[in-house]
């Protein structure tokens, strides 16, 4: 579980209060009664979950008739978030990432259905059966057969896009193709390096140029640093409840999973185009097959939604669920620091984006079952109550190393763990003794990337790092008869031999 977030003592209601006048009115129209003490609800709700800054817009019938911004950018400090304050959208990227690769199945250079290695065949994945059949449509899925989160780590460590597609063949295949719905960063990364490829520049510059610019998304970008290009953007929070903090700000580990930046005034563009068929202005940006496809279920995936549809689906960037008999749309989004949310209910032409800046809080959630409940019908069900129960589980997320209560001594001591491991996925990693017994520190890949190693019980330690984001793992290490350590073993991070 992730490592437990450093808190400082910090008031968030005052700087509610300080916000309070600085909500942003639209001129857009309102929808008639349904927002009625919208929001109150809003800013109740932030309050409530210690929310510092957020953005809300809805879309209905293809007109802004929502969006304001709310709170502050940085807690204990007067700047206003608005409608055009810079955010990353966190894994709501993944739909945008869709949409890109659709204007390239709408010219016919990519296909959904055609396997990824007809178009880079060099890729592989370990299973060759994988390999020769694995569509766009498994990887935007999550139904390549890839381990939840598996190679996220890839992307701070220093390697270049190539070699990061190159040690995807190392990743372990523990489902079958198209068996299971497992959520993969890293399938989405392939994903844009297919595109990347076929169009013959980065992903980031091909998002841009075929999505965020036609949507005249003025203030966004798929590049990180597009977040810094004024001082209309938001600082990271984290903490435990009654406690908020400034942390530092997460990039996403992998491009095309998470690393979108934009504003609630340019996601309102999103969900008209995507609610129009593709057309926004009178500008065909997609066309309506493609936005048809993006928005088709590819995979059953279980319980979702605020009603826990038992028939909840994933499809392309987005996921799918039933809300009293309305098909909905849903991508949500989570970064240390970040949380977003889109909802497109089609059939009604209506939309939201929600976007806060603080990790570890079902705020987005708590907004869009409202929004629900608005837009479609009450549910009868306590939907608020339902979050404020989720928000504990978030909670339980701050976590440090559970030590058994039989915790054994360690077998091998930490100068005979000390030295240099490799592994063909992750490559290098150094482990030094720390300033006792029970602690070592770890530095990963060309990057040298930072961690620490904690005793745990016997021969098993525990591997955390300083982003909260980044999974944690427990290592096993073996050794001869003789004392030699010869490597260790992860559930998480697979097994390491001892250079």
């Amino acid at each position: 579980m992730p490592k437990k977030i450093p808190l400082i003592m910090i008031l968030i209601a005052a700087a509610l209060i300080l916000a309070a006048g600085c909500t942003q009115p639209t001129s857009e129209i309102r929808s008639a009664g349904k927002l009625d003490g919208f929001d109150a609800f809003v800013t109740r709700t932030m309050t409530e979950y210690e929310v510092p800054g957020a953005v809300v817009g809805i879309v209905e019938n293809d007109s802004v008739v929502y969006l304001k911004g709310f709170g502050v950018r940085e807690i204990g400090k007067p700047g206003a978030v608005d409608p055009d304050t810079r955010f990353q959208i966190a894994s709501v990227t993944k739909y945008i990432t869709a949409q890109a690769i659709g204007t390239l199945v709408d010219e016919g250079k990519l296909d959904w259905d055609t396997p990824v290695v007809t178009y880079m065949p060099d890729f592989a994945f370990k299973e060759p059966y994988v390999t020769g059949h694995a569509t766009l449509r498994d990887l935007l899925a999550h139904r390549t057969g890839l381990k939840e989160y598996d190679g996220d780590m890839l992307g701070r460590l220093g390697y270049s896009n190539r070699e990061m597609l190159e040690r995807m063949r190392y990743l372990d295949l523990p489902y079958g193709l198209r068996e299971k719905y497992a959520y993969s960063n890293a399938g989405y990364f392939i994903a844009g390096e297919v595109a990347a490829g076929t169009d013959n520049r980065s992903w980031e510059n091909l998002t841009d140029a075929r999505i965020l610019r036609p949507l005249d998304m003025t203030r966004s970008g798929a590049h990180p640093e597009t977040l810094y290009l004024d001082d209309n953007h938001v600082v990271a929070h984290g903490g435990s409840e009654g406690n908020v903090t400034v942390i530092p700000l997460e990039e996403a580990a992998l491009p095309a999973g998470g690393q979108v930046v934009s504003t609630g005034r340019d996601m309102t563009q999103v969900l008209r185009m995507m609610l129009n068929n593709g057309s926004i202005d009178g500008k065909q940006v997609l066309s309506k097959q493609t936005v048809a496809e993006i928005h088709t279920a590819s995979l059953v995936a279980g319980r979702a939604g605020p009603l826990g549809d038992p028939d909840g689906a994933v499809c392309l960037g987005c996921d799918a669920y039933h809300f009293l008999g309305e098909r909905v749309i849903e991508k949500n989004g989570a970064l240390e620091g970040v949380r977003s949310i889109v909802i497109l209910v089609p059939e009604r032409k209506v939309g939201l984006v929600v976007i806060a800046n603080k990790q570890l809080t079902v705020f987005p959630e708590a907004v869009r079952d409202e929004f629900l409940e608005r837009y479609i019908d009450r549910s009868g069900v306590d939907l608020q109550a339902r979050e404020k129960l989720n928000q504990k589980g978030w909670y339980s997320l701050l976590m440090s190393m559970e030590v058994p209560t039989d915790a054994q001594p360690a077998g091998i001591p930490a100068s005979a763990v000390a030295g240099t491991y490799t592994s063909d996925l992750y490559g290098t990693m150094i482990l030094t003794a720390g300033p006792d017994a029970d602690t070592m520190t770890v530095l990963l890949g060309p990057a040298e990337y930072p961690g620490t190693l904690e005793h745990q019980t016997g021969d098993t330690w525990y591997l955390s790092w300083p982003n909260p984001d980044d999974a944690v793992g427990y290592l096993t290490f073996a050794a001869k008869p003789s004392g030699t350590v010869t490597g260790f073993s992860s559930d998480d991070y697979g097994p390491f031999a001892r250079a």
